[in-house]
């Protein structure tokens, strides 16, 4: 149904699709807040967390495993995961990273659905447990934070019989999203200290 690949042009934050995807945009709803604190609600978006230079471990015929300097580009993808892809000494590298829920020391692995809201730029989460602390990003080891929260929506549309995704909104700078209402009311509040406590310093 879905047939387009996302492709992450960095310079300049644009998101668009080509032939070769494959149903990986599945709906989420989510509210957010832009950095100019307006709000909205998307239901088939992707999230550009930022490029990161990472160490990896690829398997390379007659070589085994061998160690891989790589710079890839991060999205988060509404279908729940976290999508990397870029380049390295091996050529093209593709990768998996999964989300962290980091507070006092400790981590542990999350999924999107266990989240309440995401604030501070993609830096913070509260669970719905009821929990706050960092969220990281694990490169298969390379634990980064998310460098950029930009999204680009897109929409459900009939084209010749088919339902296929399009290009909904330009890119858009994020500093929360939650998959409530009420999630990104409380997001919004979480921000306000943020920013209250960071003008103190």
């Amino acid at each position: 149904m879905f047939s387009r690949k996302l492709i992450l042009a960095v310079s300049i934050l644009a998101l668009a699709f080509s032939s070769s995807f494959a149903r990986n945009i599945l709906e989420k709803k989510i509210f957010y807040v832009n950095n100019v604190n307006k709000t909205g609600v998307a239901k088939f978006w992707v999230i550009y967390l930022g490029g990161f230079d990472v160490n990896l471990t690829r398997k390379i015929p007659g070589e085994g495993d061998v160690p891989v300097q790589a710079k890839v580009n991060l999205q988060l993808i509404s279908s729940g995961y976290v999508e990397g892809n870029g380049y390295g000494t091996k050529g093209k590298v593709d990768c998996l990273p999964t989300l962290l829920f980091v507070n006092n020391g400790e981590e542990r692995r999350i999924v999107l659905d266990s989240i309440d809201y995401i604030y501070d730029f993609g830096r913070k989460v509260q669970l719905k447990t009821g929990e706050s602390g960092d969220l990281v990003l694990d490169i298969e080891g390379n634990k980064v934070s998310s460098r950029k929260f930009i999204m680009r929506e897109y929409k459900l549309t009939n084209y010749y019989g088919e339902e296929i995704l399009k290009e909904g909104s330009q890119e858009t700078a994020i500093v929360a999203i939650a998959l409530s209402q009420d999630g990104l009311a409380k997001a919004q509040k979480a921000q306000a200290v943020l920013d209250a406590n960071t003008e103190q310093k």
